[in-house]
């Protein structure tokens, strides 16, 4: 590998434990700011996971990484850390990520789907860890504020009549959501790039975790939203439900304002994703994931067909905004 595309911290971590150069892979990055790198040494594999301009976001995420192996979850296994740098060894998953086994066996999607909301169902009964943050409304509404400022008045000056107008409806929402009792551990990027199929494990053990540096205490739905309206592939609508109503079954949920609950989630959070992938594509110069922004429509068209969201989708429909409608 060439040296000149690791920083120098990172050729310093290597250097020092004597990795062979030749012998480390950069892995296709994510929309962080973190860099990974598959090192082979001897009989196994191991990730160098280089966060050194995410220092806090590495803290968390062994922090959180730590916390899932002692509840019996598989999350990648530290191996070395130096916080100060934030430079850390981890366990390697391989290549069997969701959306890797489901381009060579389509025919896997329905039971790994059903086993990762086992995995939630097991998640819901443990107790948060108590240092995580409450999904707050402050935190709510900011990721609003992603939509708004990247994507909504990215090129038109706001609008004070709609701020006002969306700040009472998305107030109204948050009550709905703060209502509920069911509340747990929220890892928050629970979607297919994050999920690996461990096929020599056993039970839940057999969904690998990673990327839940940015874990919740929330609502029991977000995680279930996340995975079944993932943007990054299209469940059809009918197997949403299916799979919406197993989670249901399996949880024993009665809660009257689930379902109300889940369409709040699904439309804030992909409201935000539109922001991140504008933002992503106008600041950072990442233009990959602009490719899902159609798809991203298509569930957010959806999710205000609920009768819960017609004040939302009324709002978005008088403000002539073209792209929610259908």
């Amino acid at each position: 590998m060439n040296k000149k595309f690791l920083n120098p911290t990172a050729t310093e971590f290597i250097k020092n434990r004597n990795f062979n150069f030749n012998c480390i892979t950069p892995l296709r990055v994510d929309a962080s700011n973190r860099k990974y790198y598959r090192i082979k040494k001897e009989n196994r594999n191991l990730i160098l996971m280089d966060s050194s301009l995410e220092k806090s976001s590495m803290k968390n995420f062994i922090k959180v990484s730590e916390w899932l192996l002692s509840n019996k979850f598989s999350a990648p296994k530290v191996y070395e850390k130096d916080l100060s740098k934030g430079i850390c060894l981890i366990e390697d998953f391989g290549n069997s990520k969701f959306n890797n086994v489901f381009k060579n066996n389509e025919s896997k999607k329905d039971v790994l789907y059903r086993h990762t909301i086992d995995l939630l169902k097991e998640l819901s009964k443990i107790p948060c860890a108590n240092y995580l943050t409450n999904y707050s409304y402050k935190i709510f509404n900011s990721e609003l504020d992603i939509f708004l400022n990247w994507y909504f008045f990215f090129k038109t000056k706001k609008d004070s009549s709609f701020i006002n107008e969306w700040n009472l409806i998305w107030g109204d929402y948050y009550k709905v959501l703060k209502k509920s009792k069911l509340k747990t551990t929220v890892l928050r990027d629970f979607h297919i790039d994050n999920l690996f199929f461990l096929e020599n494990r056993v039970g839940i053990k057999k969904i690998g975790l990673i990327d839940f540096q940015d874990a919740l205490y929330g609502h029991y739905c977000y995680d279930l939203v996340s995975l079944l309206q993932d943007v990054r592939t299209f469940i059809p609508f009918n197997k949403q439900k299916f799979l919406y109503n197993y989670y249901l079954s399996i949880n024993n949920i009665s809660e009257k304002n689930f379902e109300d609950s889940y369409f709040i989630f699904g439309t804030q959070r992909l409201l935000k994703i539109l922001g991140i992938f504008n933002r992503l594509k106008h600041r950072d110069k990442k233009n990959k994931y602009f490719k899902y922004i159609p798809r991203t429509l298509k569930l957010i068209k959806r999710n205000l067909d609920y009768p819960y969201m017609s004040e939302l989708k009324n709002l978005l429909k008088n403000f002539n905004c073209h792209d929610f409608s259908n």
